[in-house]
């Protein structure tokens, strides 16, 4: 996969393709699926840059698919998005090693930004 690519998984699949197309439109390149096993799928076929991923879907958790990236690629950033910010679910995701957490509704340029803080640099001015 080419420089900056980011793997959006969401069950949500108009707000996943909404973010993916907010990003597409900042040059990112996005691989969006709708649940935790086509995201783990996803990772055994392909390296991504960064990780966005609800926390609750139909199909599991998105702690399932932070531990995927983890074993896969553990220097790649993850954020995880959740309507559900608990203190309990908030050290769960330090815990299971998630760089950032976004609160739902999303912000949208907020999210840009983290998205350009979390890819390095090098990776950043590549071309896609």
């Amino acid at each position: 996969m080419n420089a900056r690519a980011v793997l959006i998984v969401d069950d949500n699949l108009d707000l996943a393709e909404n973010l993916g197309e907010v990003l597409s439109q900042e040059g990112f390149h996005c691989a969006i699926v709708a649940s935790g096993h086509a995201a783990i799928d996803r990772l055994d076929d392909t390296r991504f840059d960064l990780v966005i991923t609800d926390l609750r879907m139909a199909d599991g958790d998105g702690l399932t698919v932070v531990a995927a990236v983890r074993s896969r690629s553990p220097d790649t950033p993850v954020v995880l998005m959740t309507a559900y910010a608990g203190q309990l679910q908030l050290d769960m995701a330090e815990r299971a090693g998630v760089s950032d957490v976004v609160a739902k509704p999303l912000d949208m340029v907020e999210l840009i930004e983290l998205v350009r803080r979390r890819i390095p640099a090098e990776r950043a001015e590549s071309p896609a």
